[in-house]
């Protein structure tokens, strides 16, 4: 009886940790806006975990999550300086030739 009680509270103690890992995997996923937002929320989970019983799922999803945000960032610079301007260009020139 004792042994269930105990393995009930380290499953429990991990829940925030298995969380914030499993957002950190989806922002590498899901870069872009969405990556940002999930990245967020799952460093957050992450760090709560960390200072409340520190798990090595919660150390890794903190590392993973940095990771989704920095590459979400990068993502969104590159489409801002290359991909839009390029863009608009293509759009431009379709504009100036109609029947071609």
């Amino acid at each position: 009886m004792v042994e269930k009680k105990e393995e009930k509270q380290k499953y429990n103690r991990e829940d925030i940790g298995i969380a914030g890992f499993t957002l950190g995997i989806l922002s590498i996923v899901l870069v872009g806006w969405a990556g940002i937002a999930i990245a967020i929320v799952g460093f957050f989970l992450c760090l709560y975990q960390q200072k409340k019983h520190p798990t090595k799922t919660g150390k890794i999803g903190i590392i993973l999550n940095v990771i989704g945000f920095v590459l979400s960032v990068v993502f969104i610079v590159a489409y801002v300086v290359y991909l839009l301007p390029r863009m608009q260009e293509i759009i431009q020139q379709n504009q100036a030739f109609p029947g071609a």
